[in-house]
């Protein structure tokens, strides 16, 4: 049997007692309800564009430029906070519209008014250098000019069931049964972690690239900091390595994000929360799936990460 057969075969037959057609079918619904579209295989939301898409295939990349790749919900915000700081010598006056830009993402909150906002290929390509590029793009959907410039790349990779935990706390409809059946079919906006992970996880060994995981920003920060400015090329010293560390604690982020909302008002929370209800900042942990999980769905998912990821040299710590 494909990997895919042995999954389904694990799988049961009922989810929050619904049938896998009715699940198919509200799926659908739900896909058609965000304008979800499919390129190449892949499912896209309605605020990433073919359009978009296909524009980052010239989107010109500069050398100086620092790209941080991820699948939603990994530590893009983190990641993001700790490049900039570093970029900027360890100064909190850069510019922080990254904070509402993603490279492919048009990000209206009316869908209907797509079109009168600009999308994020554009701001960044307006703004000055040096520039810290946010993308949930998977690799293949990339600006091709990564592989010829000298600009950096940072990949943030989280274990996939905190990821998981934490994408259903910020944005789902649906009970987490479900969701958690459309990941282990690979179902997702975005599309399959598991083919996002493993495409960046391949070229961990070029010059530009690093490969990161969220885990390991945990266990030692500071070392992870000192990584970072060596890799975009920034030999900071000792005093300004560890005020960078006292900003890009969890605590220190939660101060700056509360900073940032009481003084720009809604247009601050716009920047600090999803579509500005719910805080990119929720709890920042690691093994708070156990929360979520039951053992059954635990046990379910260890076998399908096992069929996964046989072979590619990658783990993960689910719990520190």
């Amino acid at each position: 049997m494909s990997i895919t057969e042995q999954i389904q075969a694990l799988m049961p037959d009922l989810v929050n007692g619904k049938t896998l057609q009715q699940l198919e079918e509200e799926l659908a619904a739900t896909d058609k309800q965000m304008g979800c579209h499919v390129v190449n295989g892949r499912k896209f939301p309605g605020f990433i564009p073919q359009s978009n898409l296909e524009a980052l295939r010239t989107f010109e990349v500069r050398d100086d430029d620092v790209y941080v790749f991820t699948y939603p919900r990994s530590g893009t915000h983190w990641m993001s906070e700790i490049l900039h700081y570093i970029l900027h010598d360890g100064k909190g006056d850069f510019n922080r519209s990254f904070m509402t830009n993603v490279l492919e993402m048009t990000m209206a909150e009316d869908p209907s008014q797509l079109e009168s906002v600009t999308p994020g290929y554009k701001m960044y390509a307006a703004m000055a250098s040096p520039r810290c590029i946010l993308s949930h793009c998977l690799e293949s959907f990339r600006p091709p000019q990564i592989l010829t410039k000298q600009a950096k790349v940072v990949y943030v990779a989280r274990n996939p069931k905190d990821m998981l935990v934490s994408l259903f706390n910020m944005a789902s409809h649906w009970h987490f049964d479900e969701v958690f059946w459309a990941f282990c079919h690979g179902k997702m906006v975005m599309g399959c972690w598991f083919e996002h992970v493993l495409s960046y996880w391949n070229q961990r060994d070029k010059e530009n690239f690093l490969f990161v995981k969220y885990e390991d920003l945990h266990k030692d920060l500071r070392g992870s900091i000192c990584k970072l400015a060596q890799h975009v090329g920034k030999d900071l010293p000792d005093d300004v390595i560890d005020d960078i560390l006292e900003r890009v604690t969890f605590g220190g982020m939660q101060k700056t994000y509360q900073q940032i909302e009481e003084e720009r008002g809604e247009k601050g929370k716009r920047m600090t929360r999803y579509r500005g209800v719910v805080p990119y900042l929720r709890q920042g942990q690691v093994g708070n799936w156990k929360n979520t999980f039951t053992v059954a769905q635990s046990a379910l998912f260890d076998k399908i990460y096992a069929l996964k990821m046989e072979g590619t040299g990658l783990d993960f710590d689910f719990e520190l």
